[in-house]
């Protein structure tokens, strides 16, 4: 004889208390035999055990770590919960289950592939620098890194394909594809772009659990950047020094200031600036006729990609103004690469910043 069995399970999730019901189909003996059956006890038996089993799929289906509610954190940080082959990580979208340790791991801001290979991991995938490919200055390091579009517009079919176990984004970037994201591997959505680049490194670090090698690297930077500034202010502490850059086919001053590492961290005397109105921003474009009222002895100038650009600078160089500039007179003029100088916001970069200014000082 079949019989309809309905058991009820209590269980507790996130405090609230919750009902779970399920139903089964008993085969018992016939009429006959029934009330043998249920007097013997193995009727309440079979009872306790389906009722068991019922409790067991209500357990498992609450077990692990449940997404919590969006965190008013503006970092991801490291939570207490998961298990040897897993992390959580709370972020400004919840708690983030990730794998303990990552195999292959995707950036969607191309200074994660600085951060990332600083601390010994070649990305499986990453966003390139304005469509331009990687940074030169990392290039042969990611010689098996899968190019993914750029971070404005990724190329989501390739990083499907390139199957990563977790992903590196921004917000100001990716909040708006954060789900498509979120579907193809667990995604870390930093909020973090306002910050300093070396507290940028150390909370991408946190998430991999390399806090230890994080600070190794920081520290090599530190004792390089203490020994060539003590070693400039002995060789440049009468000269002066003008940062400019060109881009959309302007000639721009940029304005000194601790920001940047020629006159922050190394201490670079600025040339004077006082004529120059910045108009509240950090930079602003400029006529060659300003040149003479500058007239540095050290002169930086970085050359935004573009055949357009590369015009424009050699169409000033060509003028009589700059052949009388005291940086000009005595080559004193250091062209560098936008890829490093305005892209090189990880380590890797920052570092090589300072060897291009100590080589630019015959350090």
């Amino acid at each position: 004889m079949d019989y309809d069995l309905e058991c009820t399970y209590n269980y507790f999730d996130n405090d609230n208390q919750n009902q779970l019901k399920g139903v089964y189909n008993v085969s018992l003996p016939n009429n006959q035999r029934f009330s043998t059956f249920f007097k013997s006890g193995r009727f309440l038996i079979t009872v306790l055990l389906l009722c068991s089993m019922l409790a067991g799929c209500g357990t498992s289906q609450n077990s692990g770590s449940s997404a919590s509610p969006e965190s008013n954190g503006a970092e991801p940080s490291t939570a207490e919960q998961g298990s040897e082959n897993t992390r959580t990580i709370s972020t400004i979208k919840g708690d983030i289950e990730i794998p303990a340790e990552p195999q292959k791991i995707a950036g969607m801001l191309y200074v994660f592939a600085d951060q990332l290979l600083a601390l010994g991991i070649e990305p499986t995938a990453m966003v390139t620098y304005n469509d331009l490919g990687f940074p030169e200055y990392l290039a042969d390091q990611m010689k098996d890194t899968t190019a993914i579009g750029s971070g404005e517009s990724p190329n989501f079919e390739a990083l499907l394909q390139a199957e990563p176990d977790l992903i590196l984004a921004s917000k100001t970037l990716n909040e708006a594809n954060y789900e498509q994201l979120s579907k193809i591997a667990p995604t870390i959505l930093f909020d973090n772009e306002e910050k300093g680049d070396w507290e940028r490194f150390m909370e991408t670090a946190t998430v991999l659990g390399k806090e230890k090698e994080a600070q190794a690297v920081k520290d090599a930077y530190d004792a390089k950047v203490t020994t060539t500034h003590d070693e400039l202010a002995v060789k440049a502490k009468d000269e002066t020094v003008a940062y400019m850059r060109v881009q959309d086919k302007q000639l721009q001053l940029i304005k000194p200031d601790d920001n940047f590492t020629l006159f922050g961290a190394l201490g670079l005397t600025p040339a004077s600036v006082d004529s120059v109105d910045f108009q509240g921003s950090w930079n602003v474009a400029i006529s060659e006729e300003i040149l003479p009222e500058l007239n540095p002895d050290r002169l930086f100038i970085i050359l935004r990609p573009g055949e357009e650009n590369k015009v424009v600078l050699n169409n000033i160089m060509d003028t009589s103004i700059w052949s009388n500039l005291n940086a000009v007179k005595n080559d004193h003029v250091y062209i560098g690469d936008a890829n490093l100088w305005f892209a090189g916001y990880g380590p890797i970069g920052l570092s090589k910043i300072i060897d291009e200014i100590a080589a630019s000082f015959e350090l």
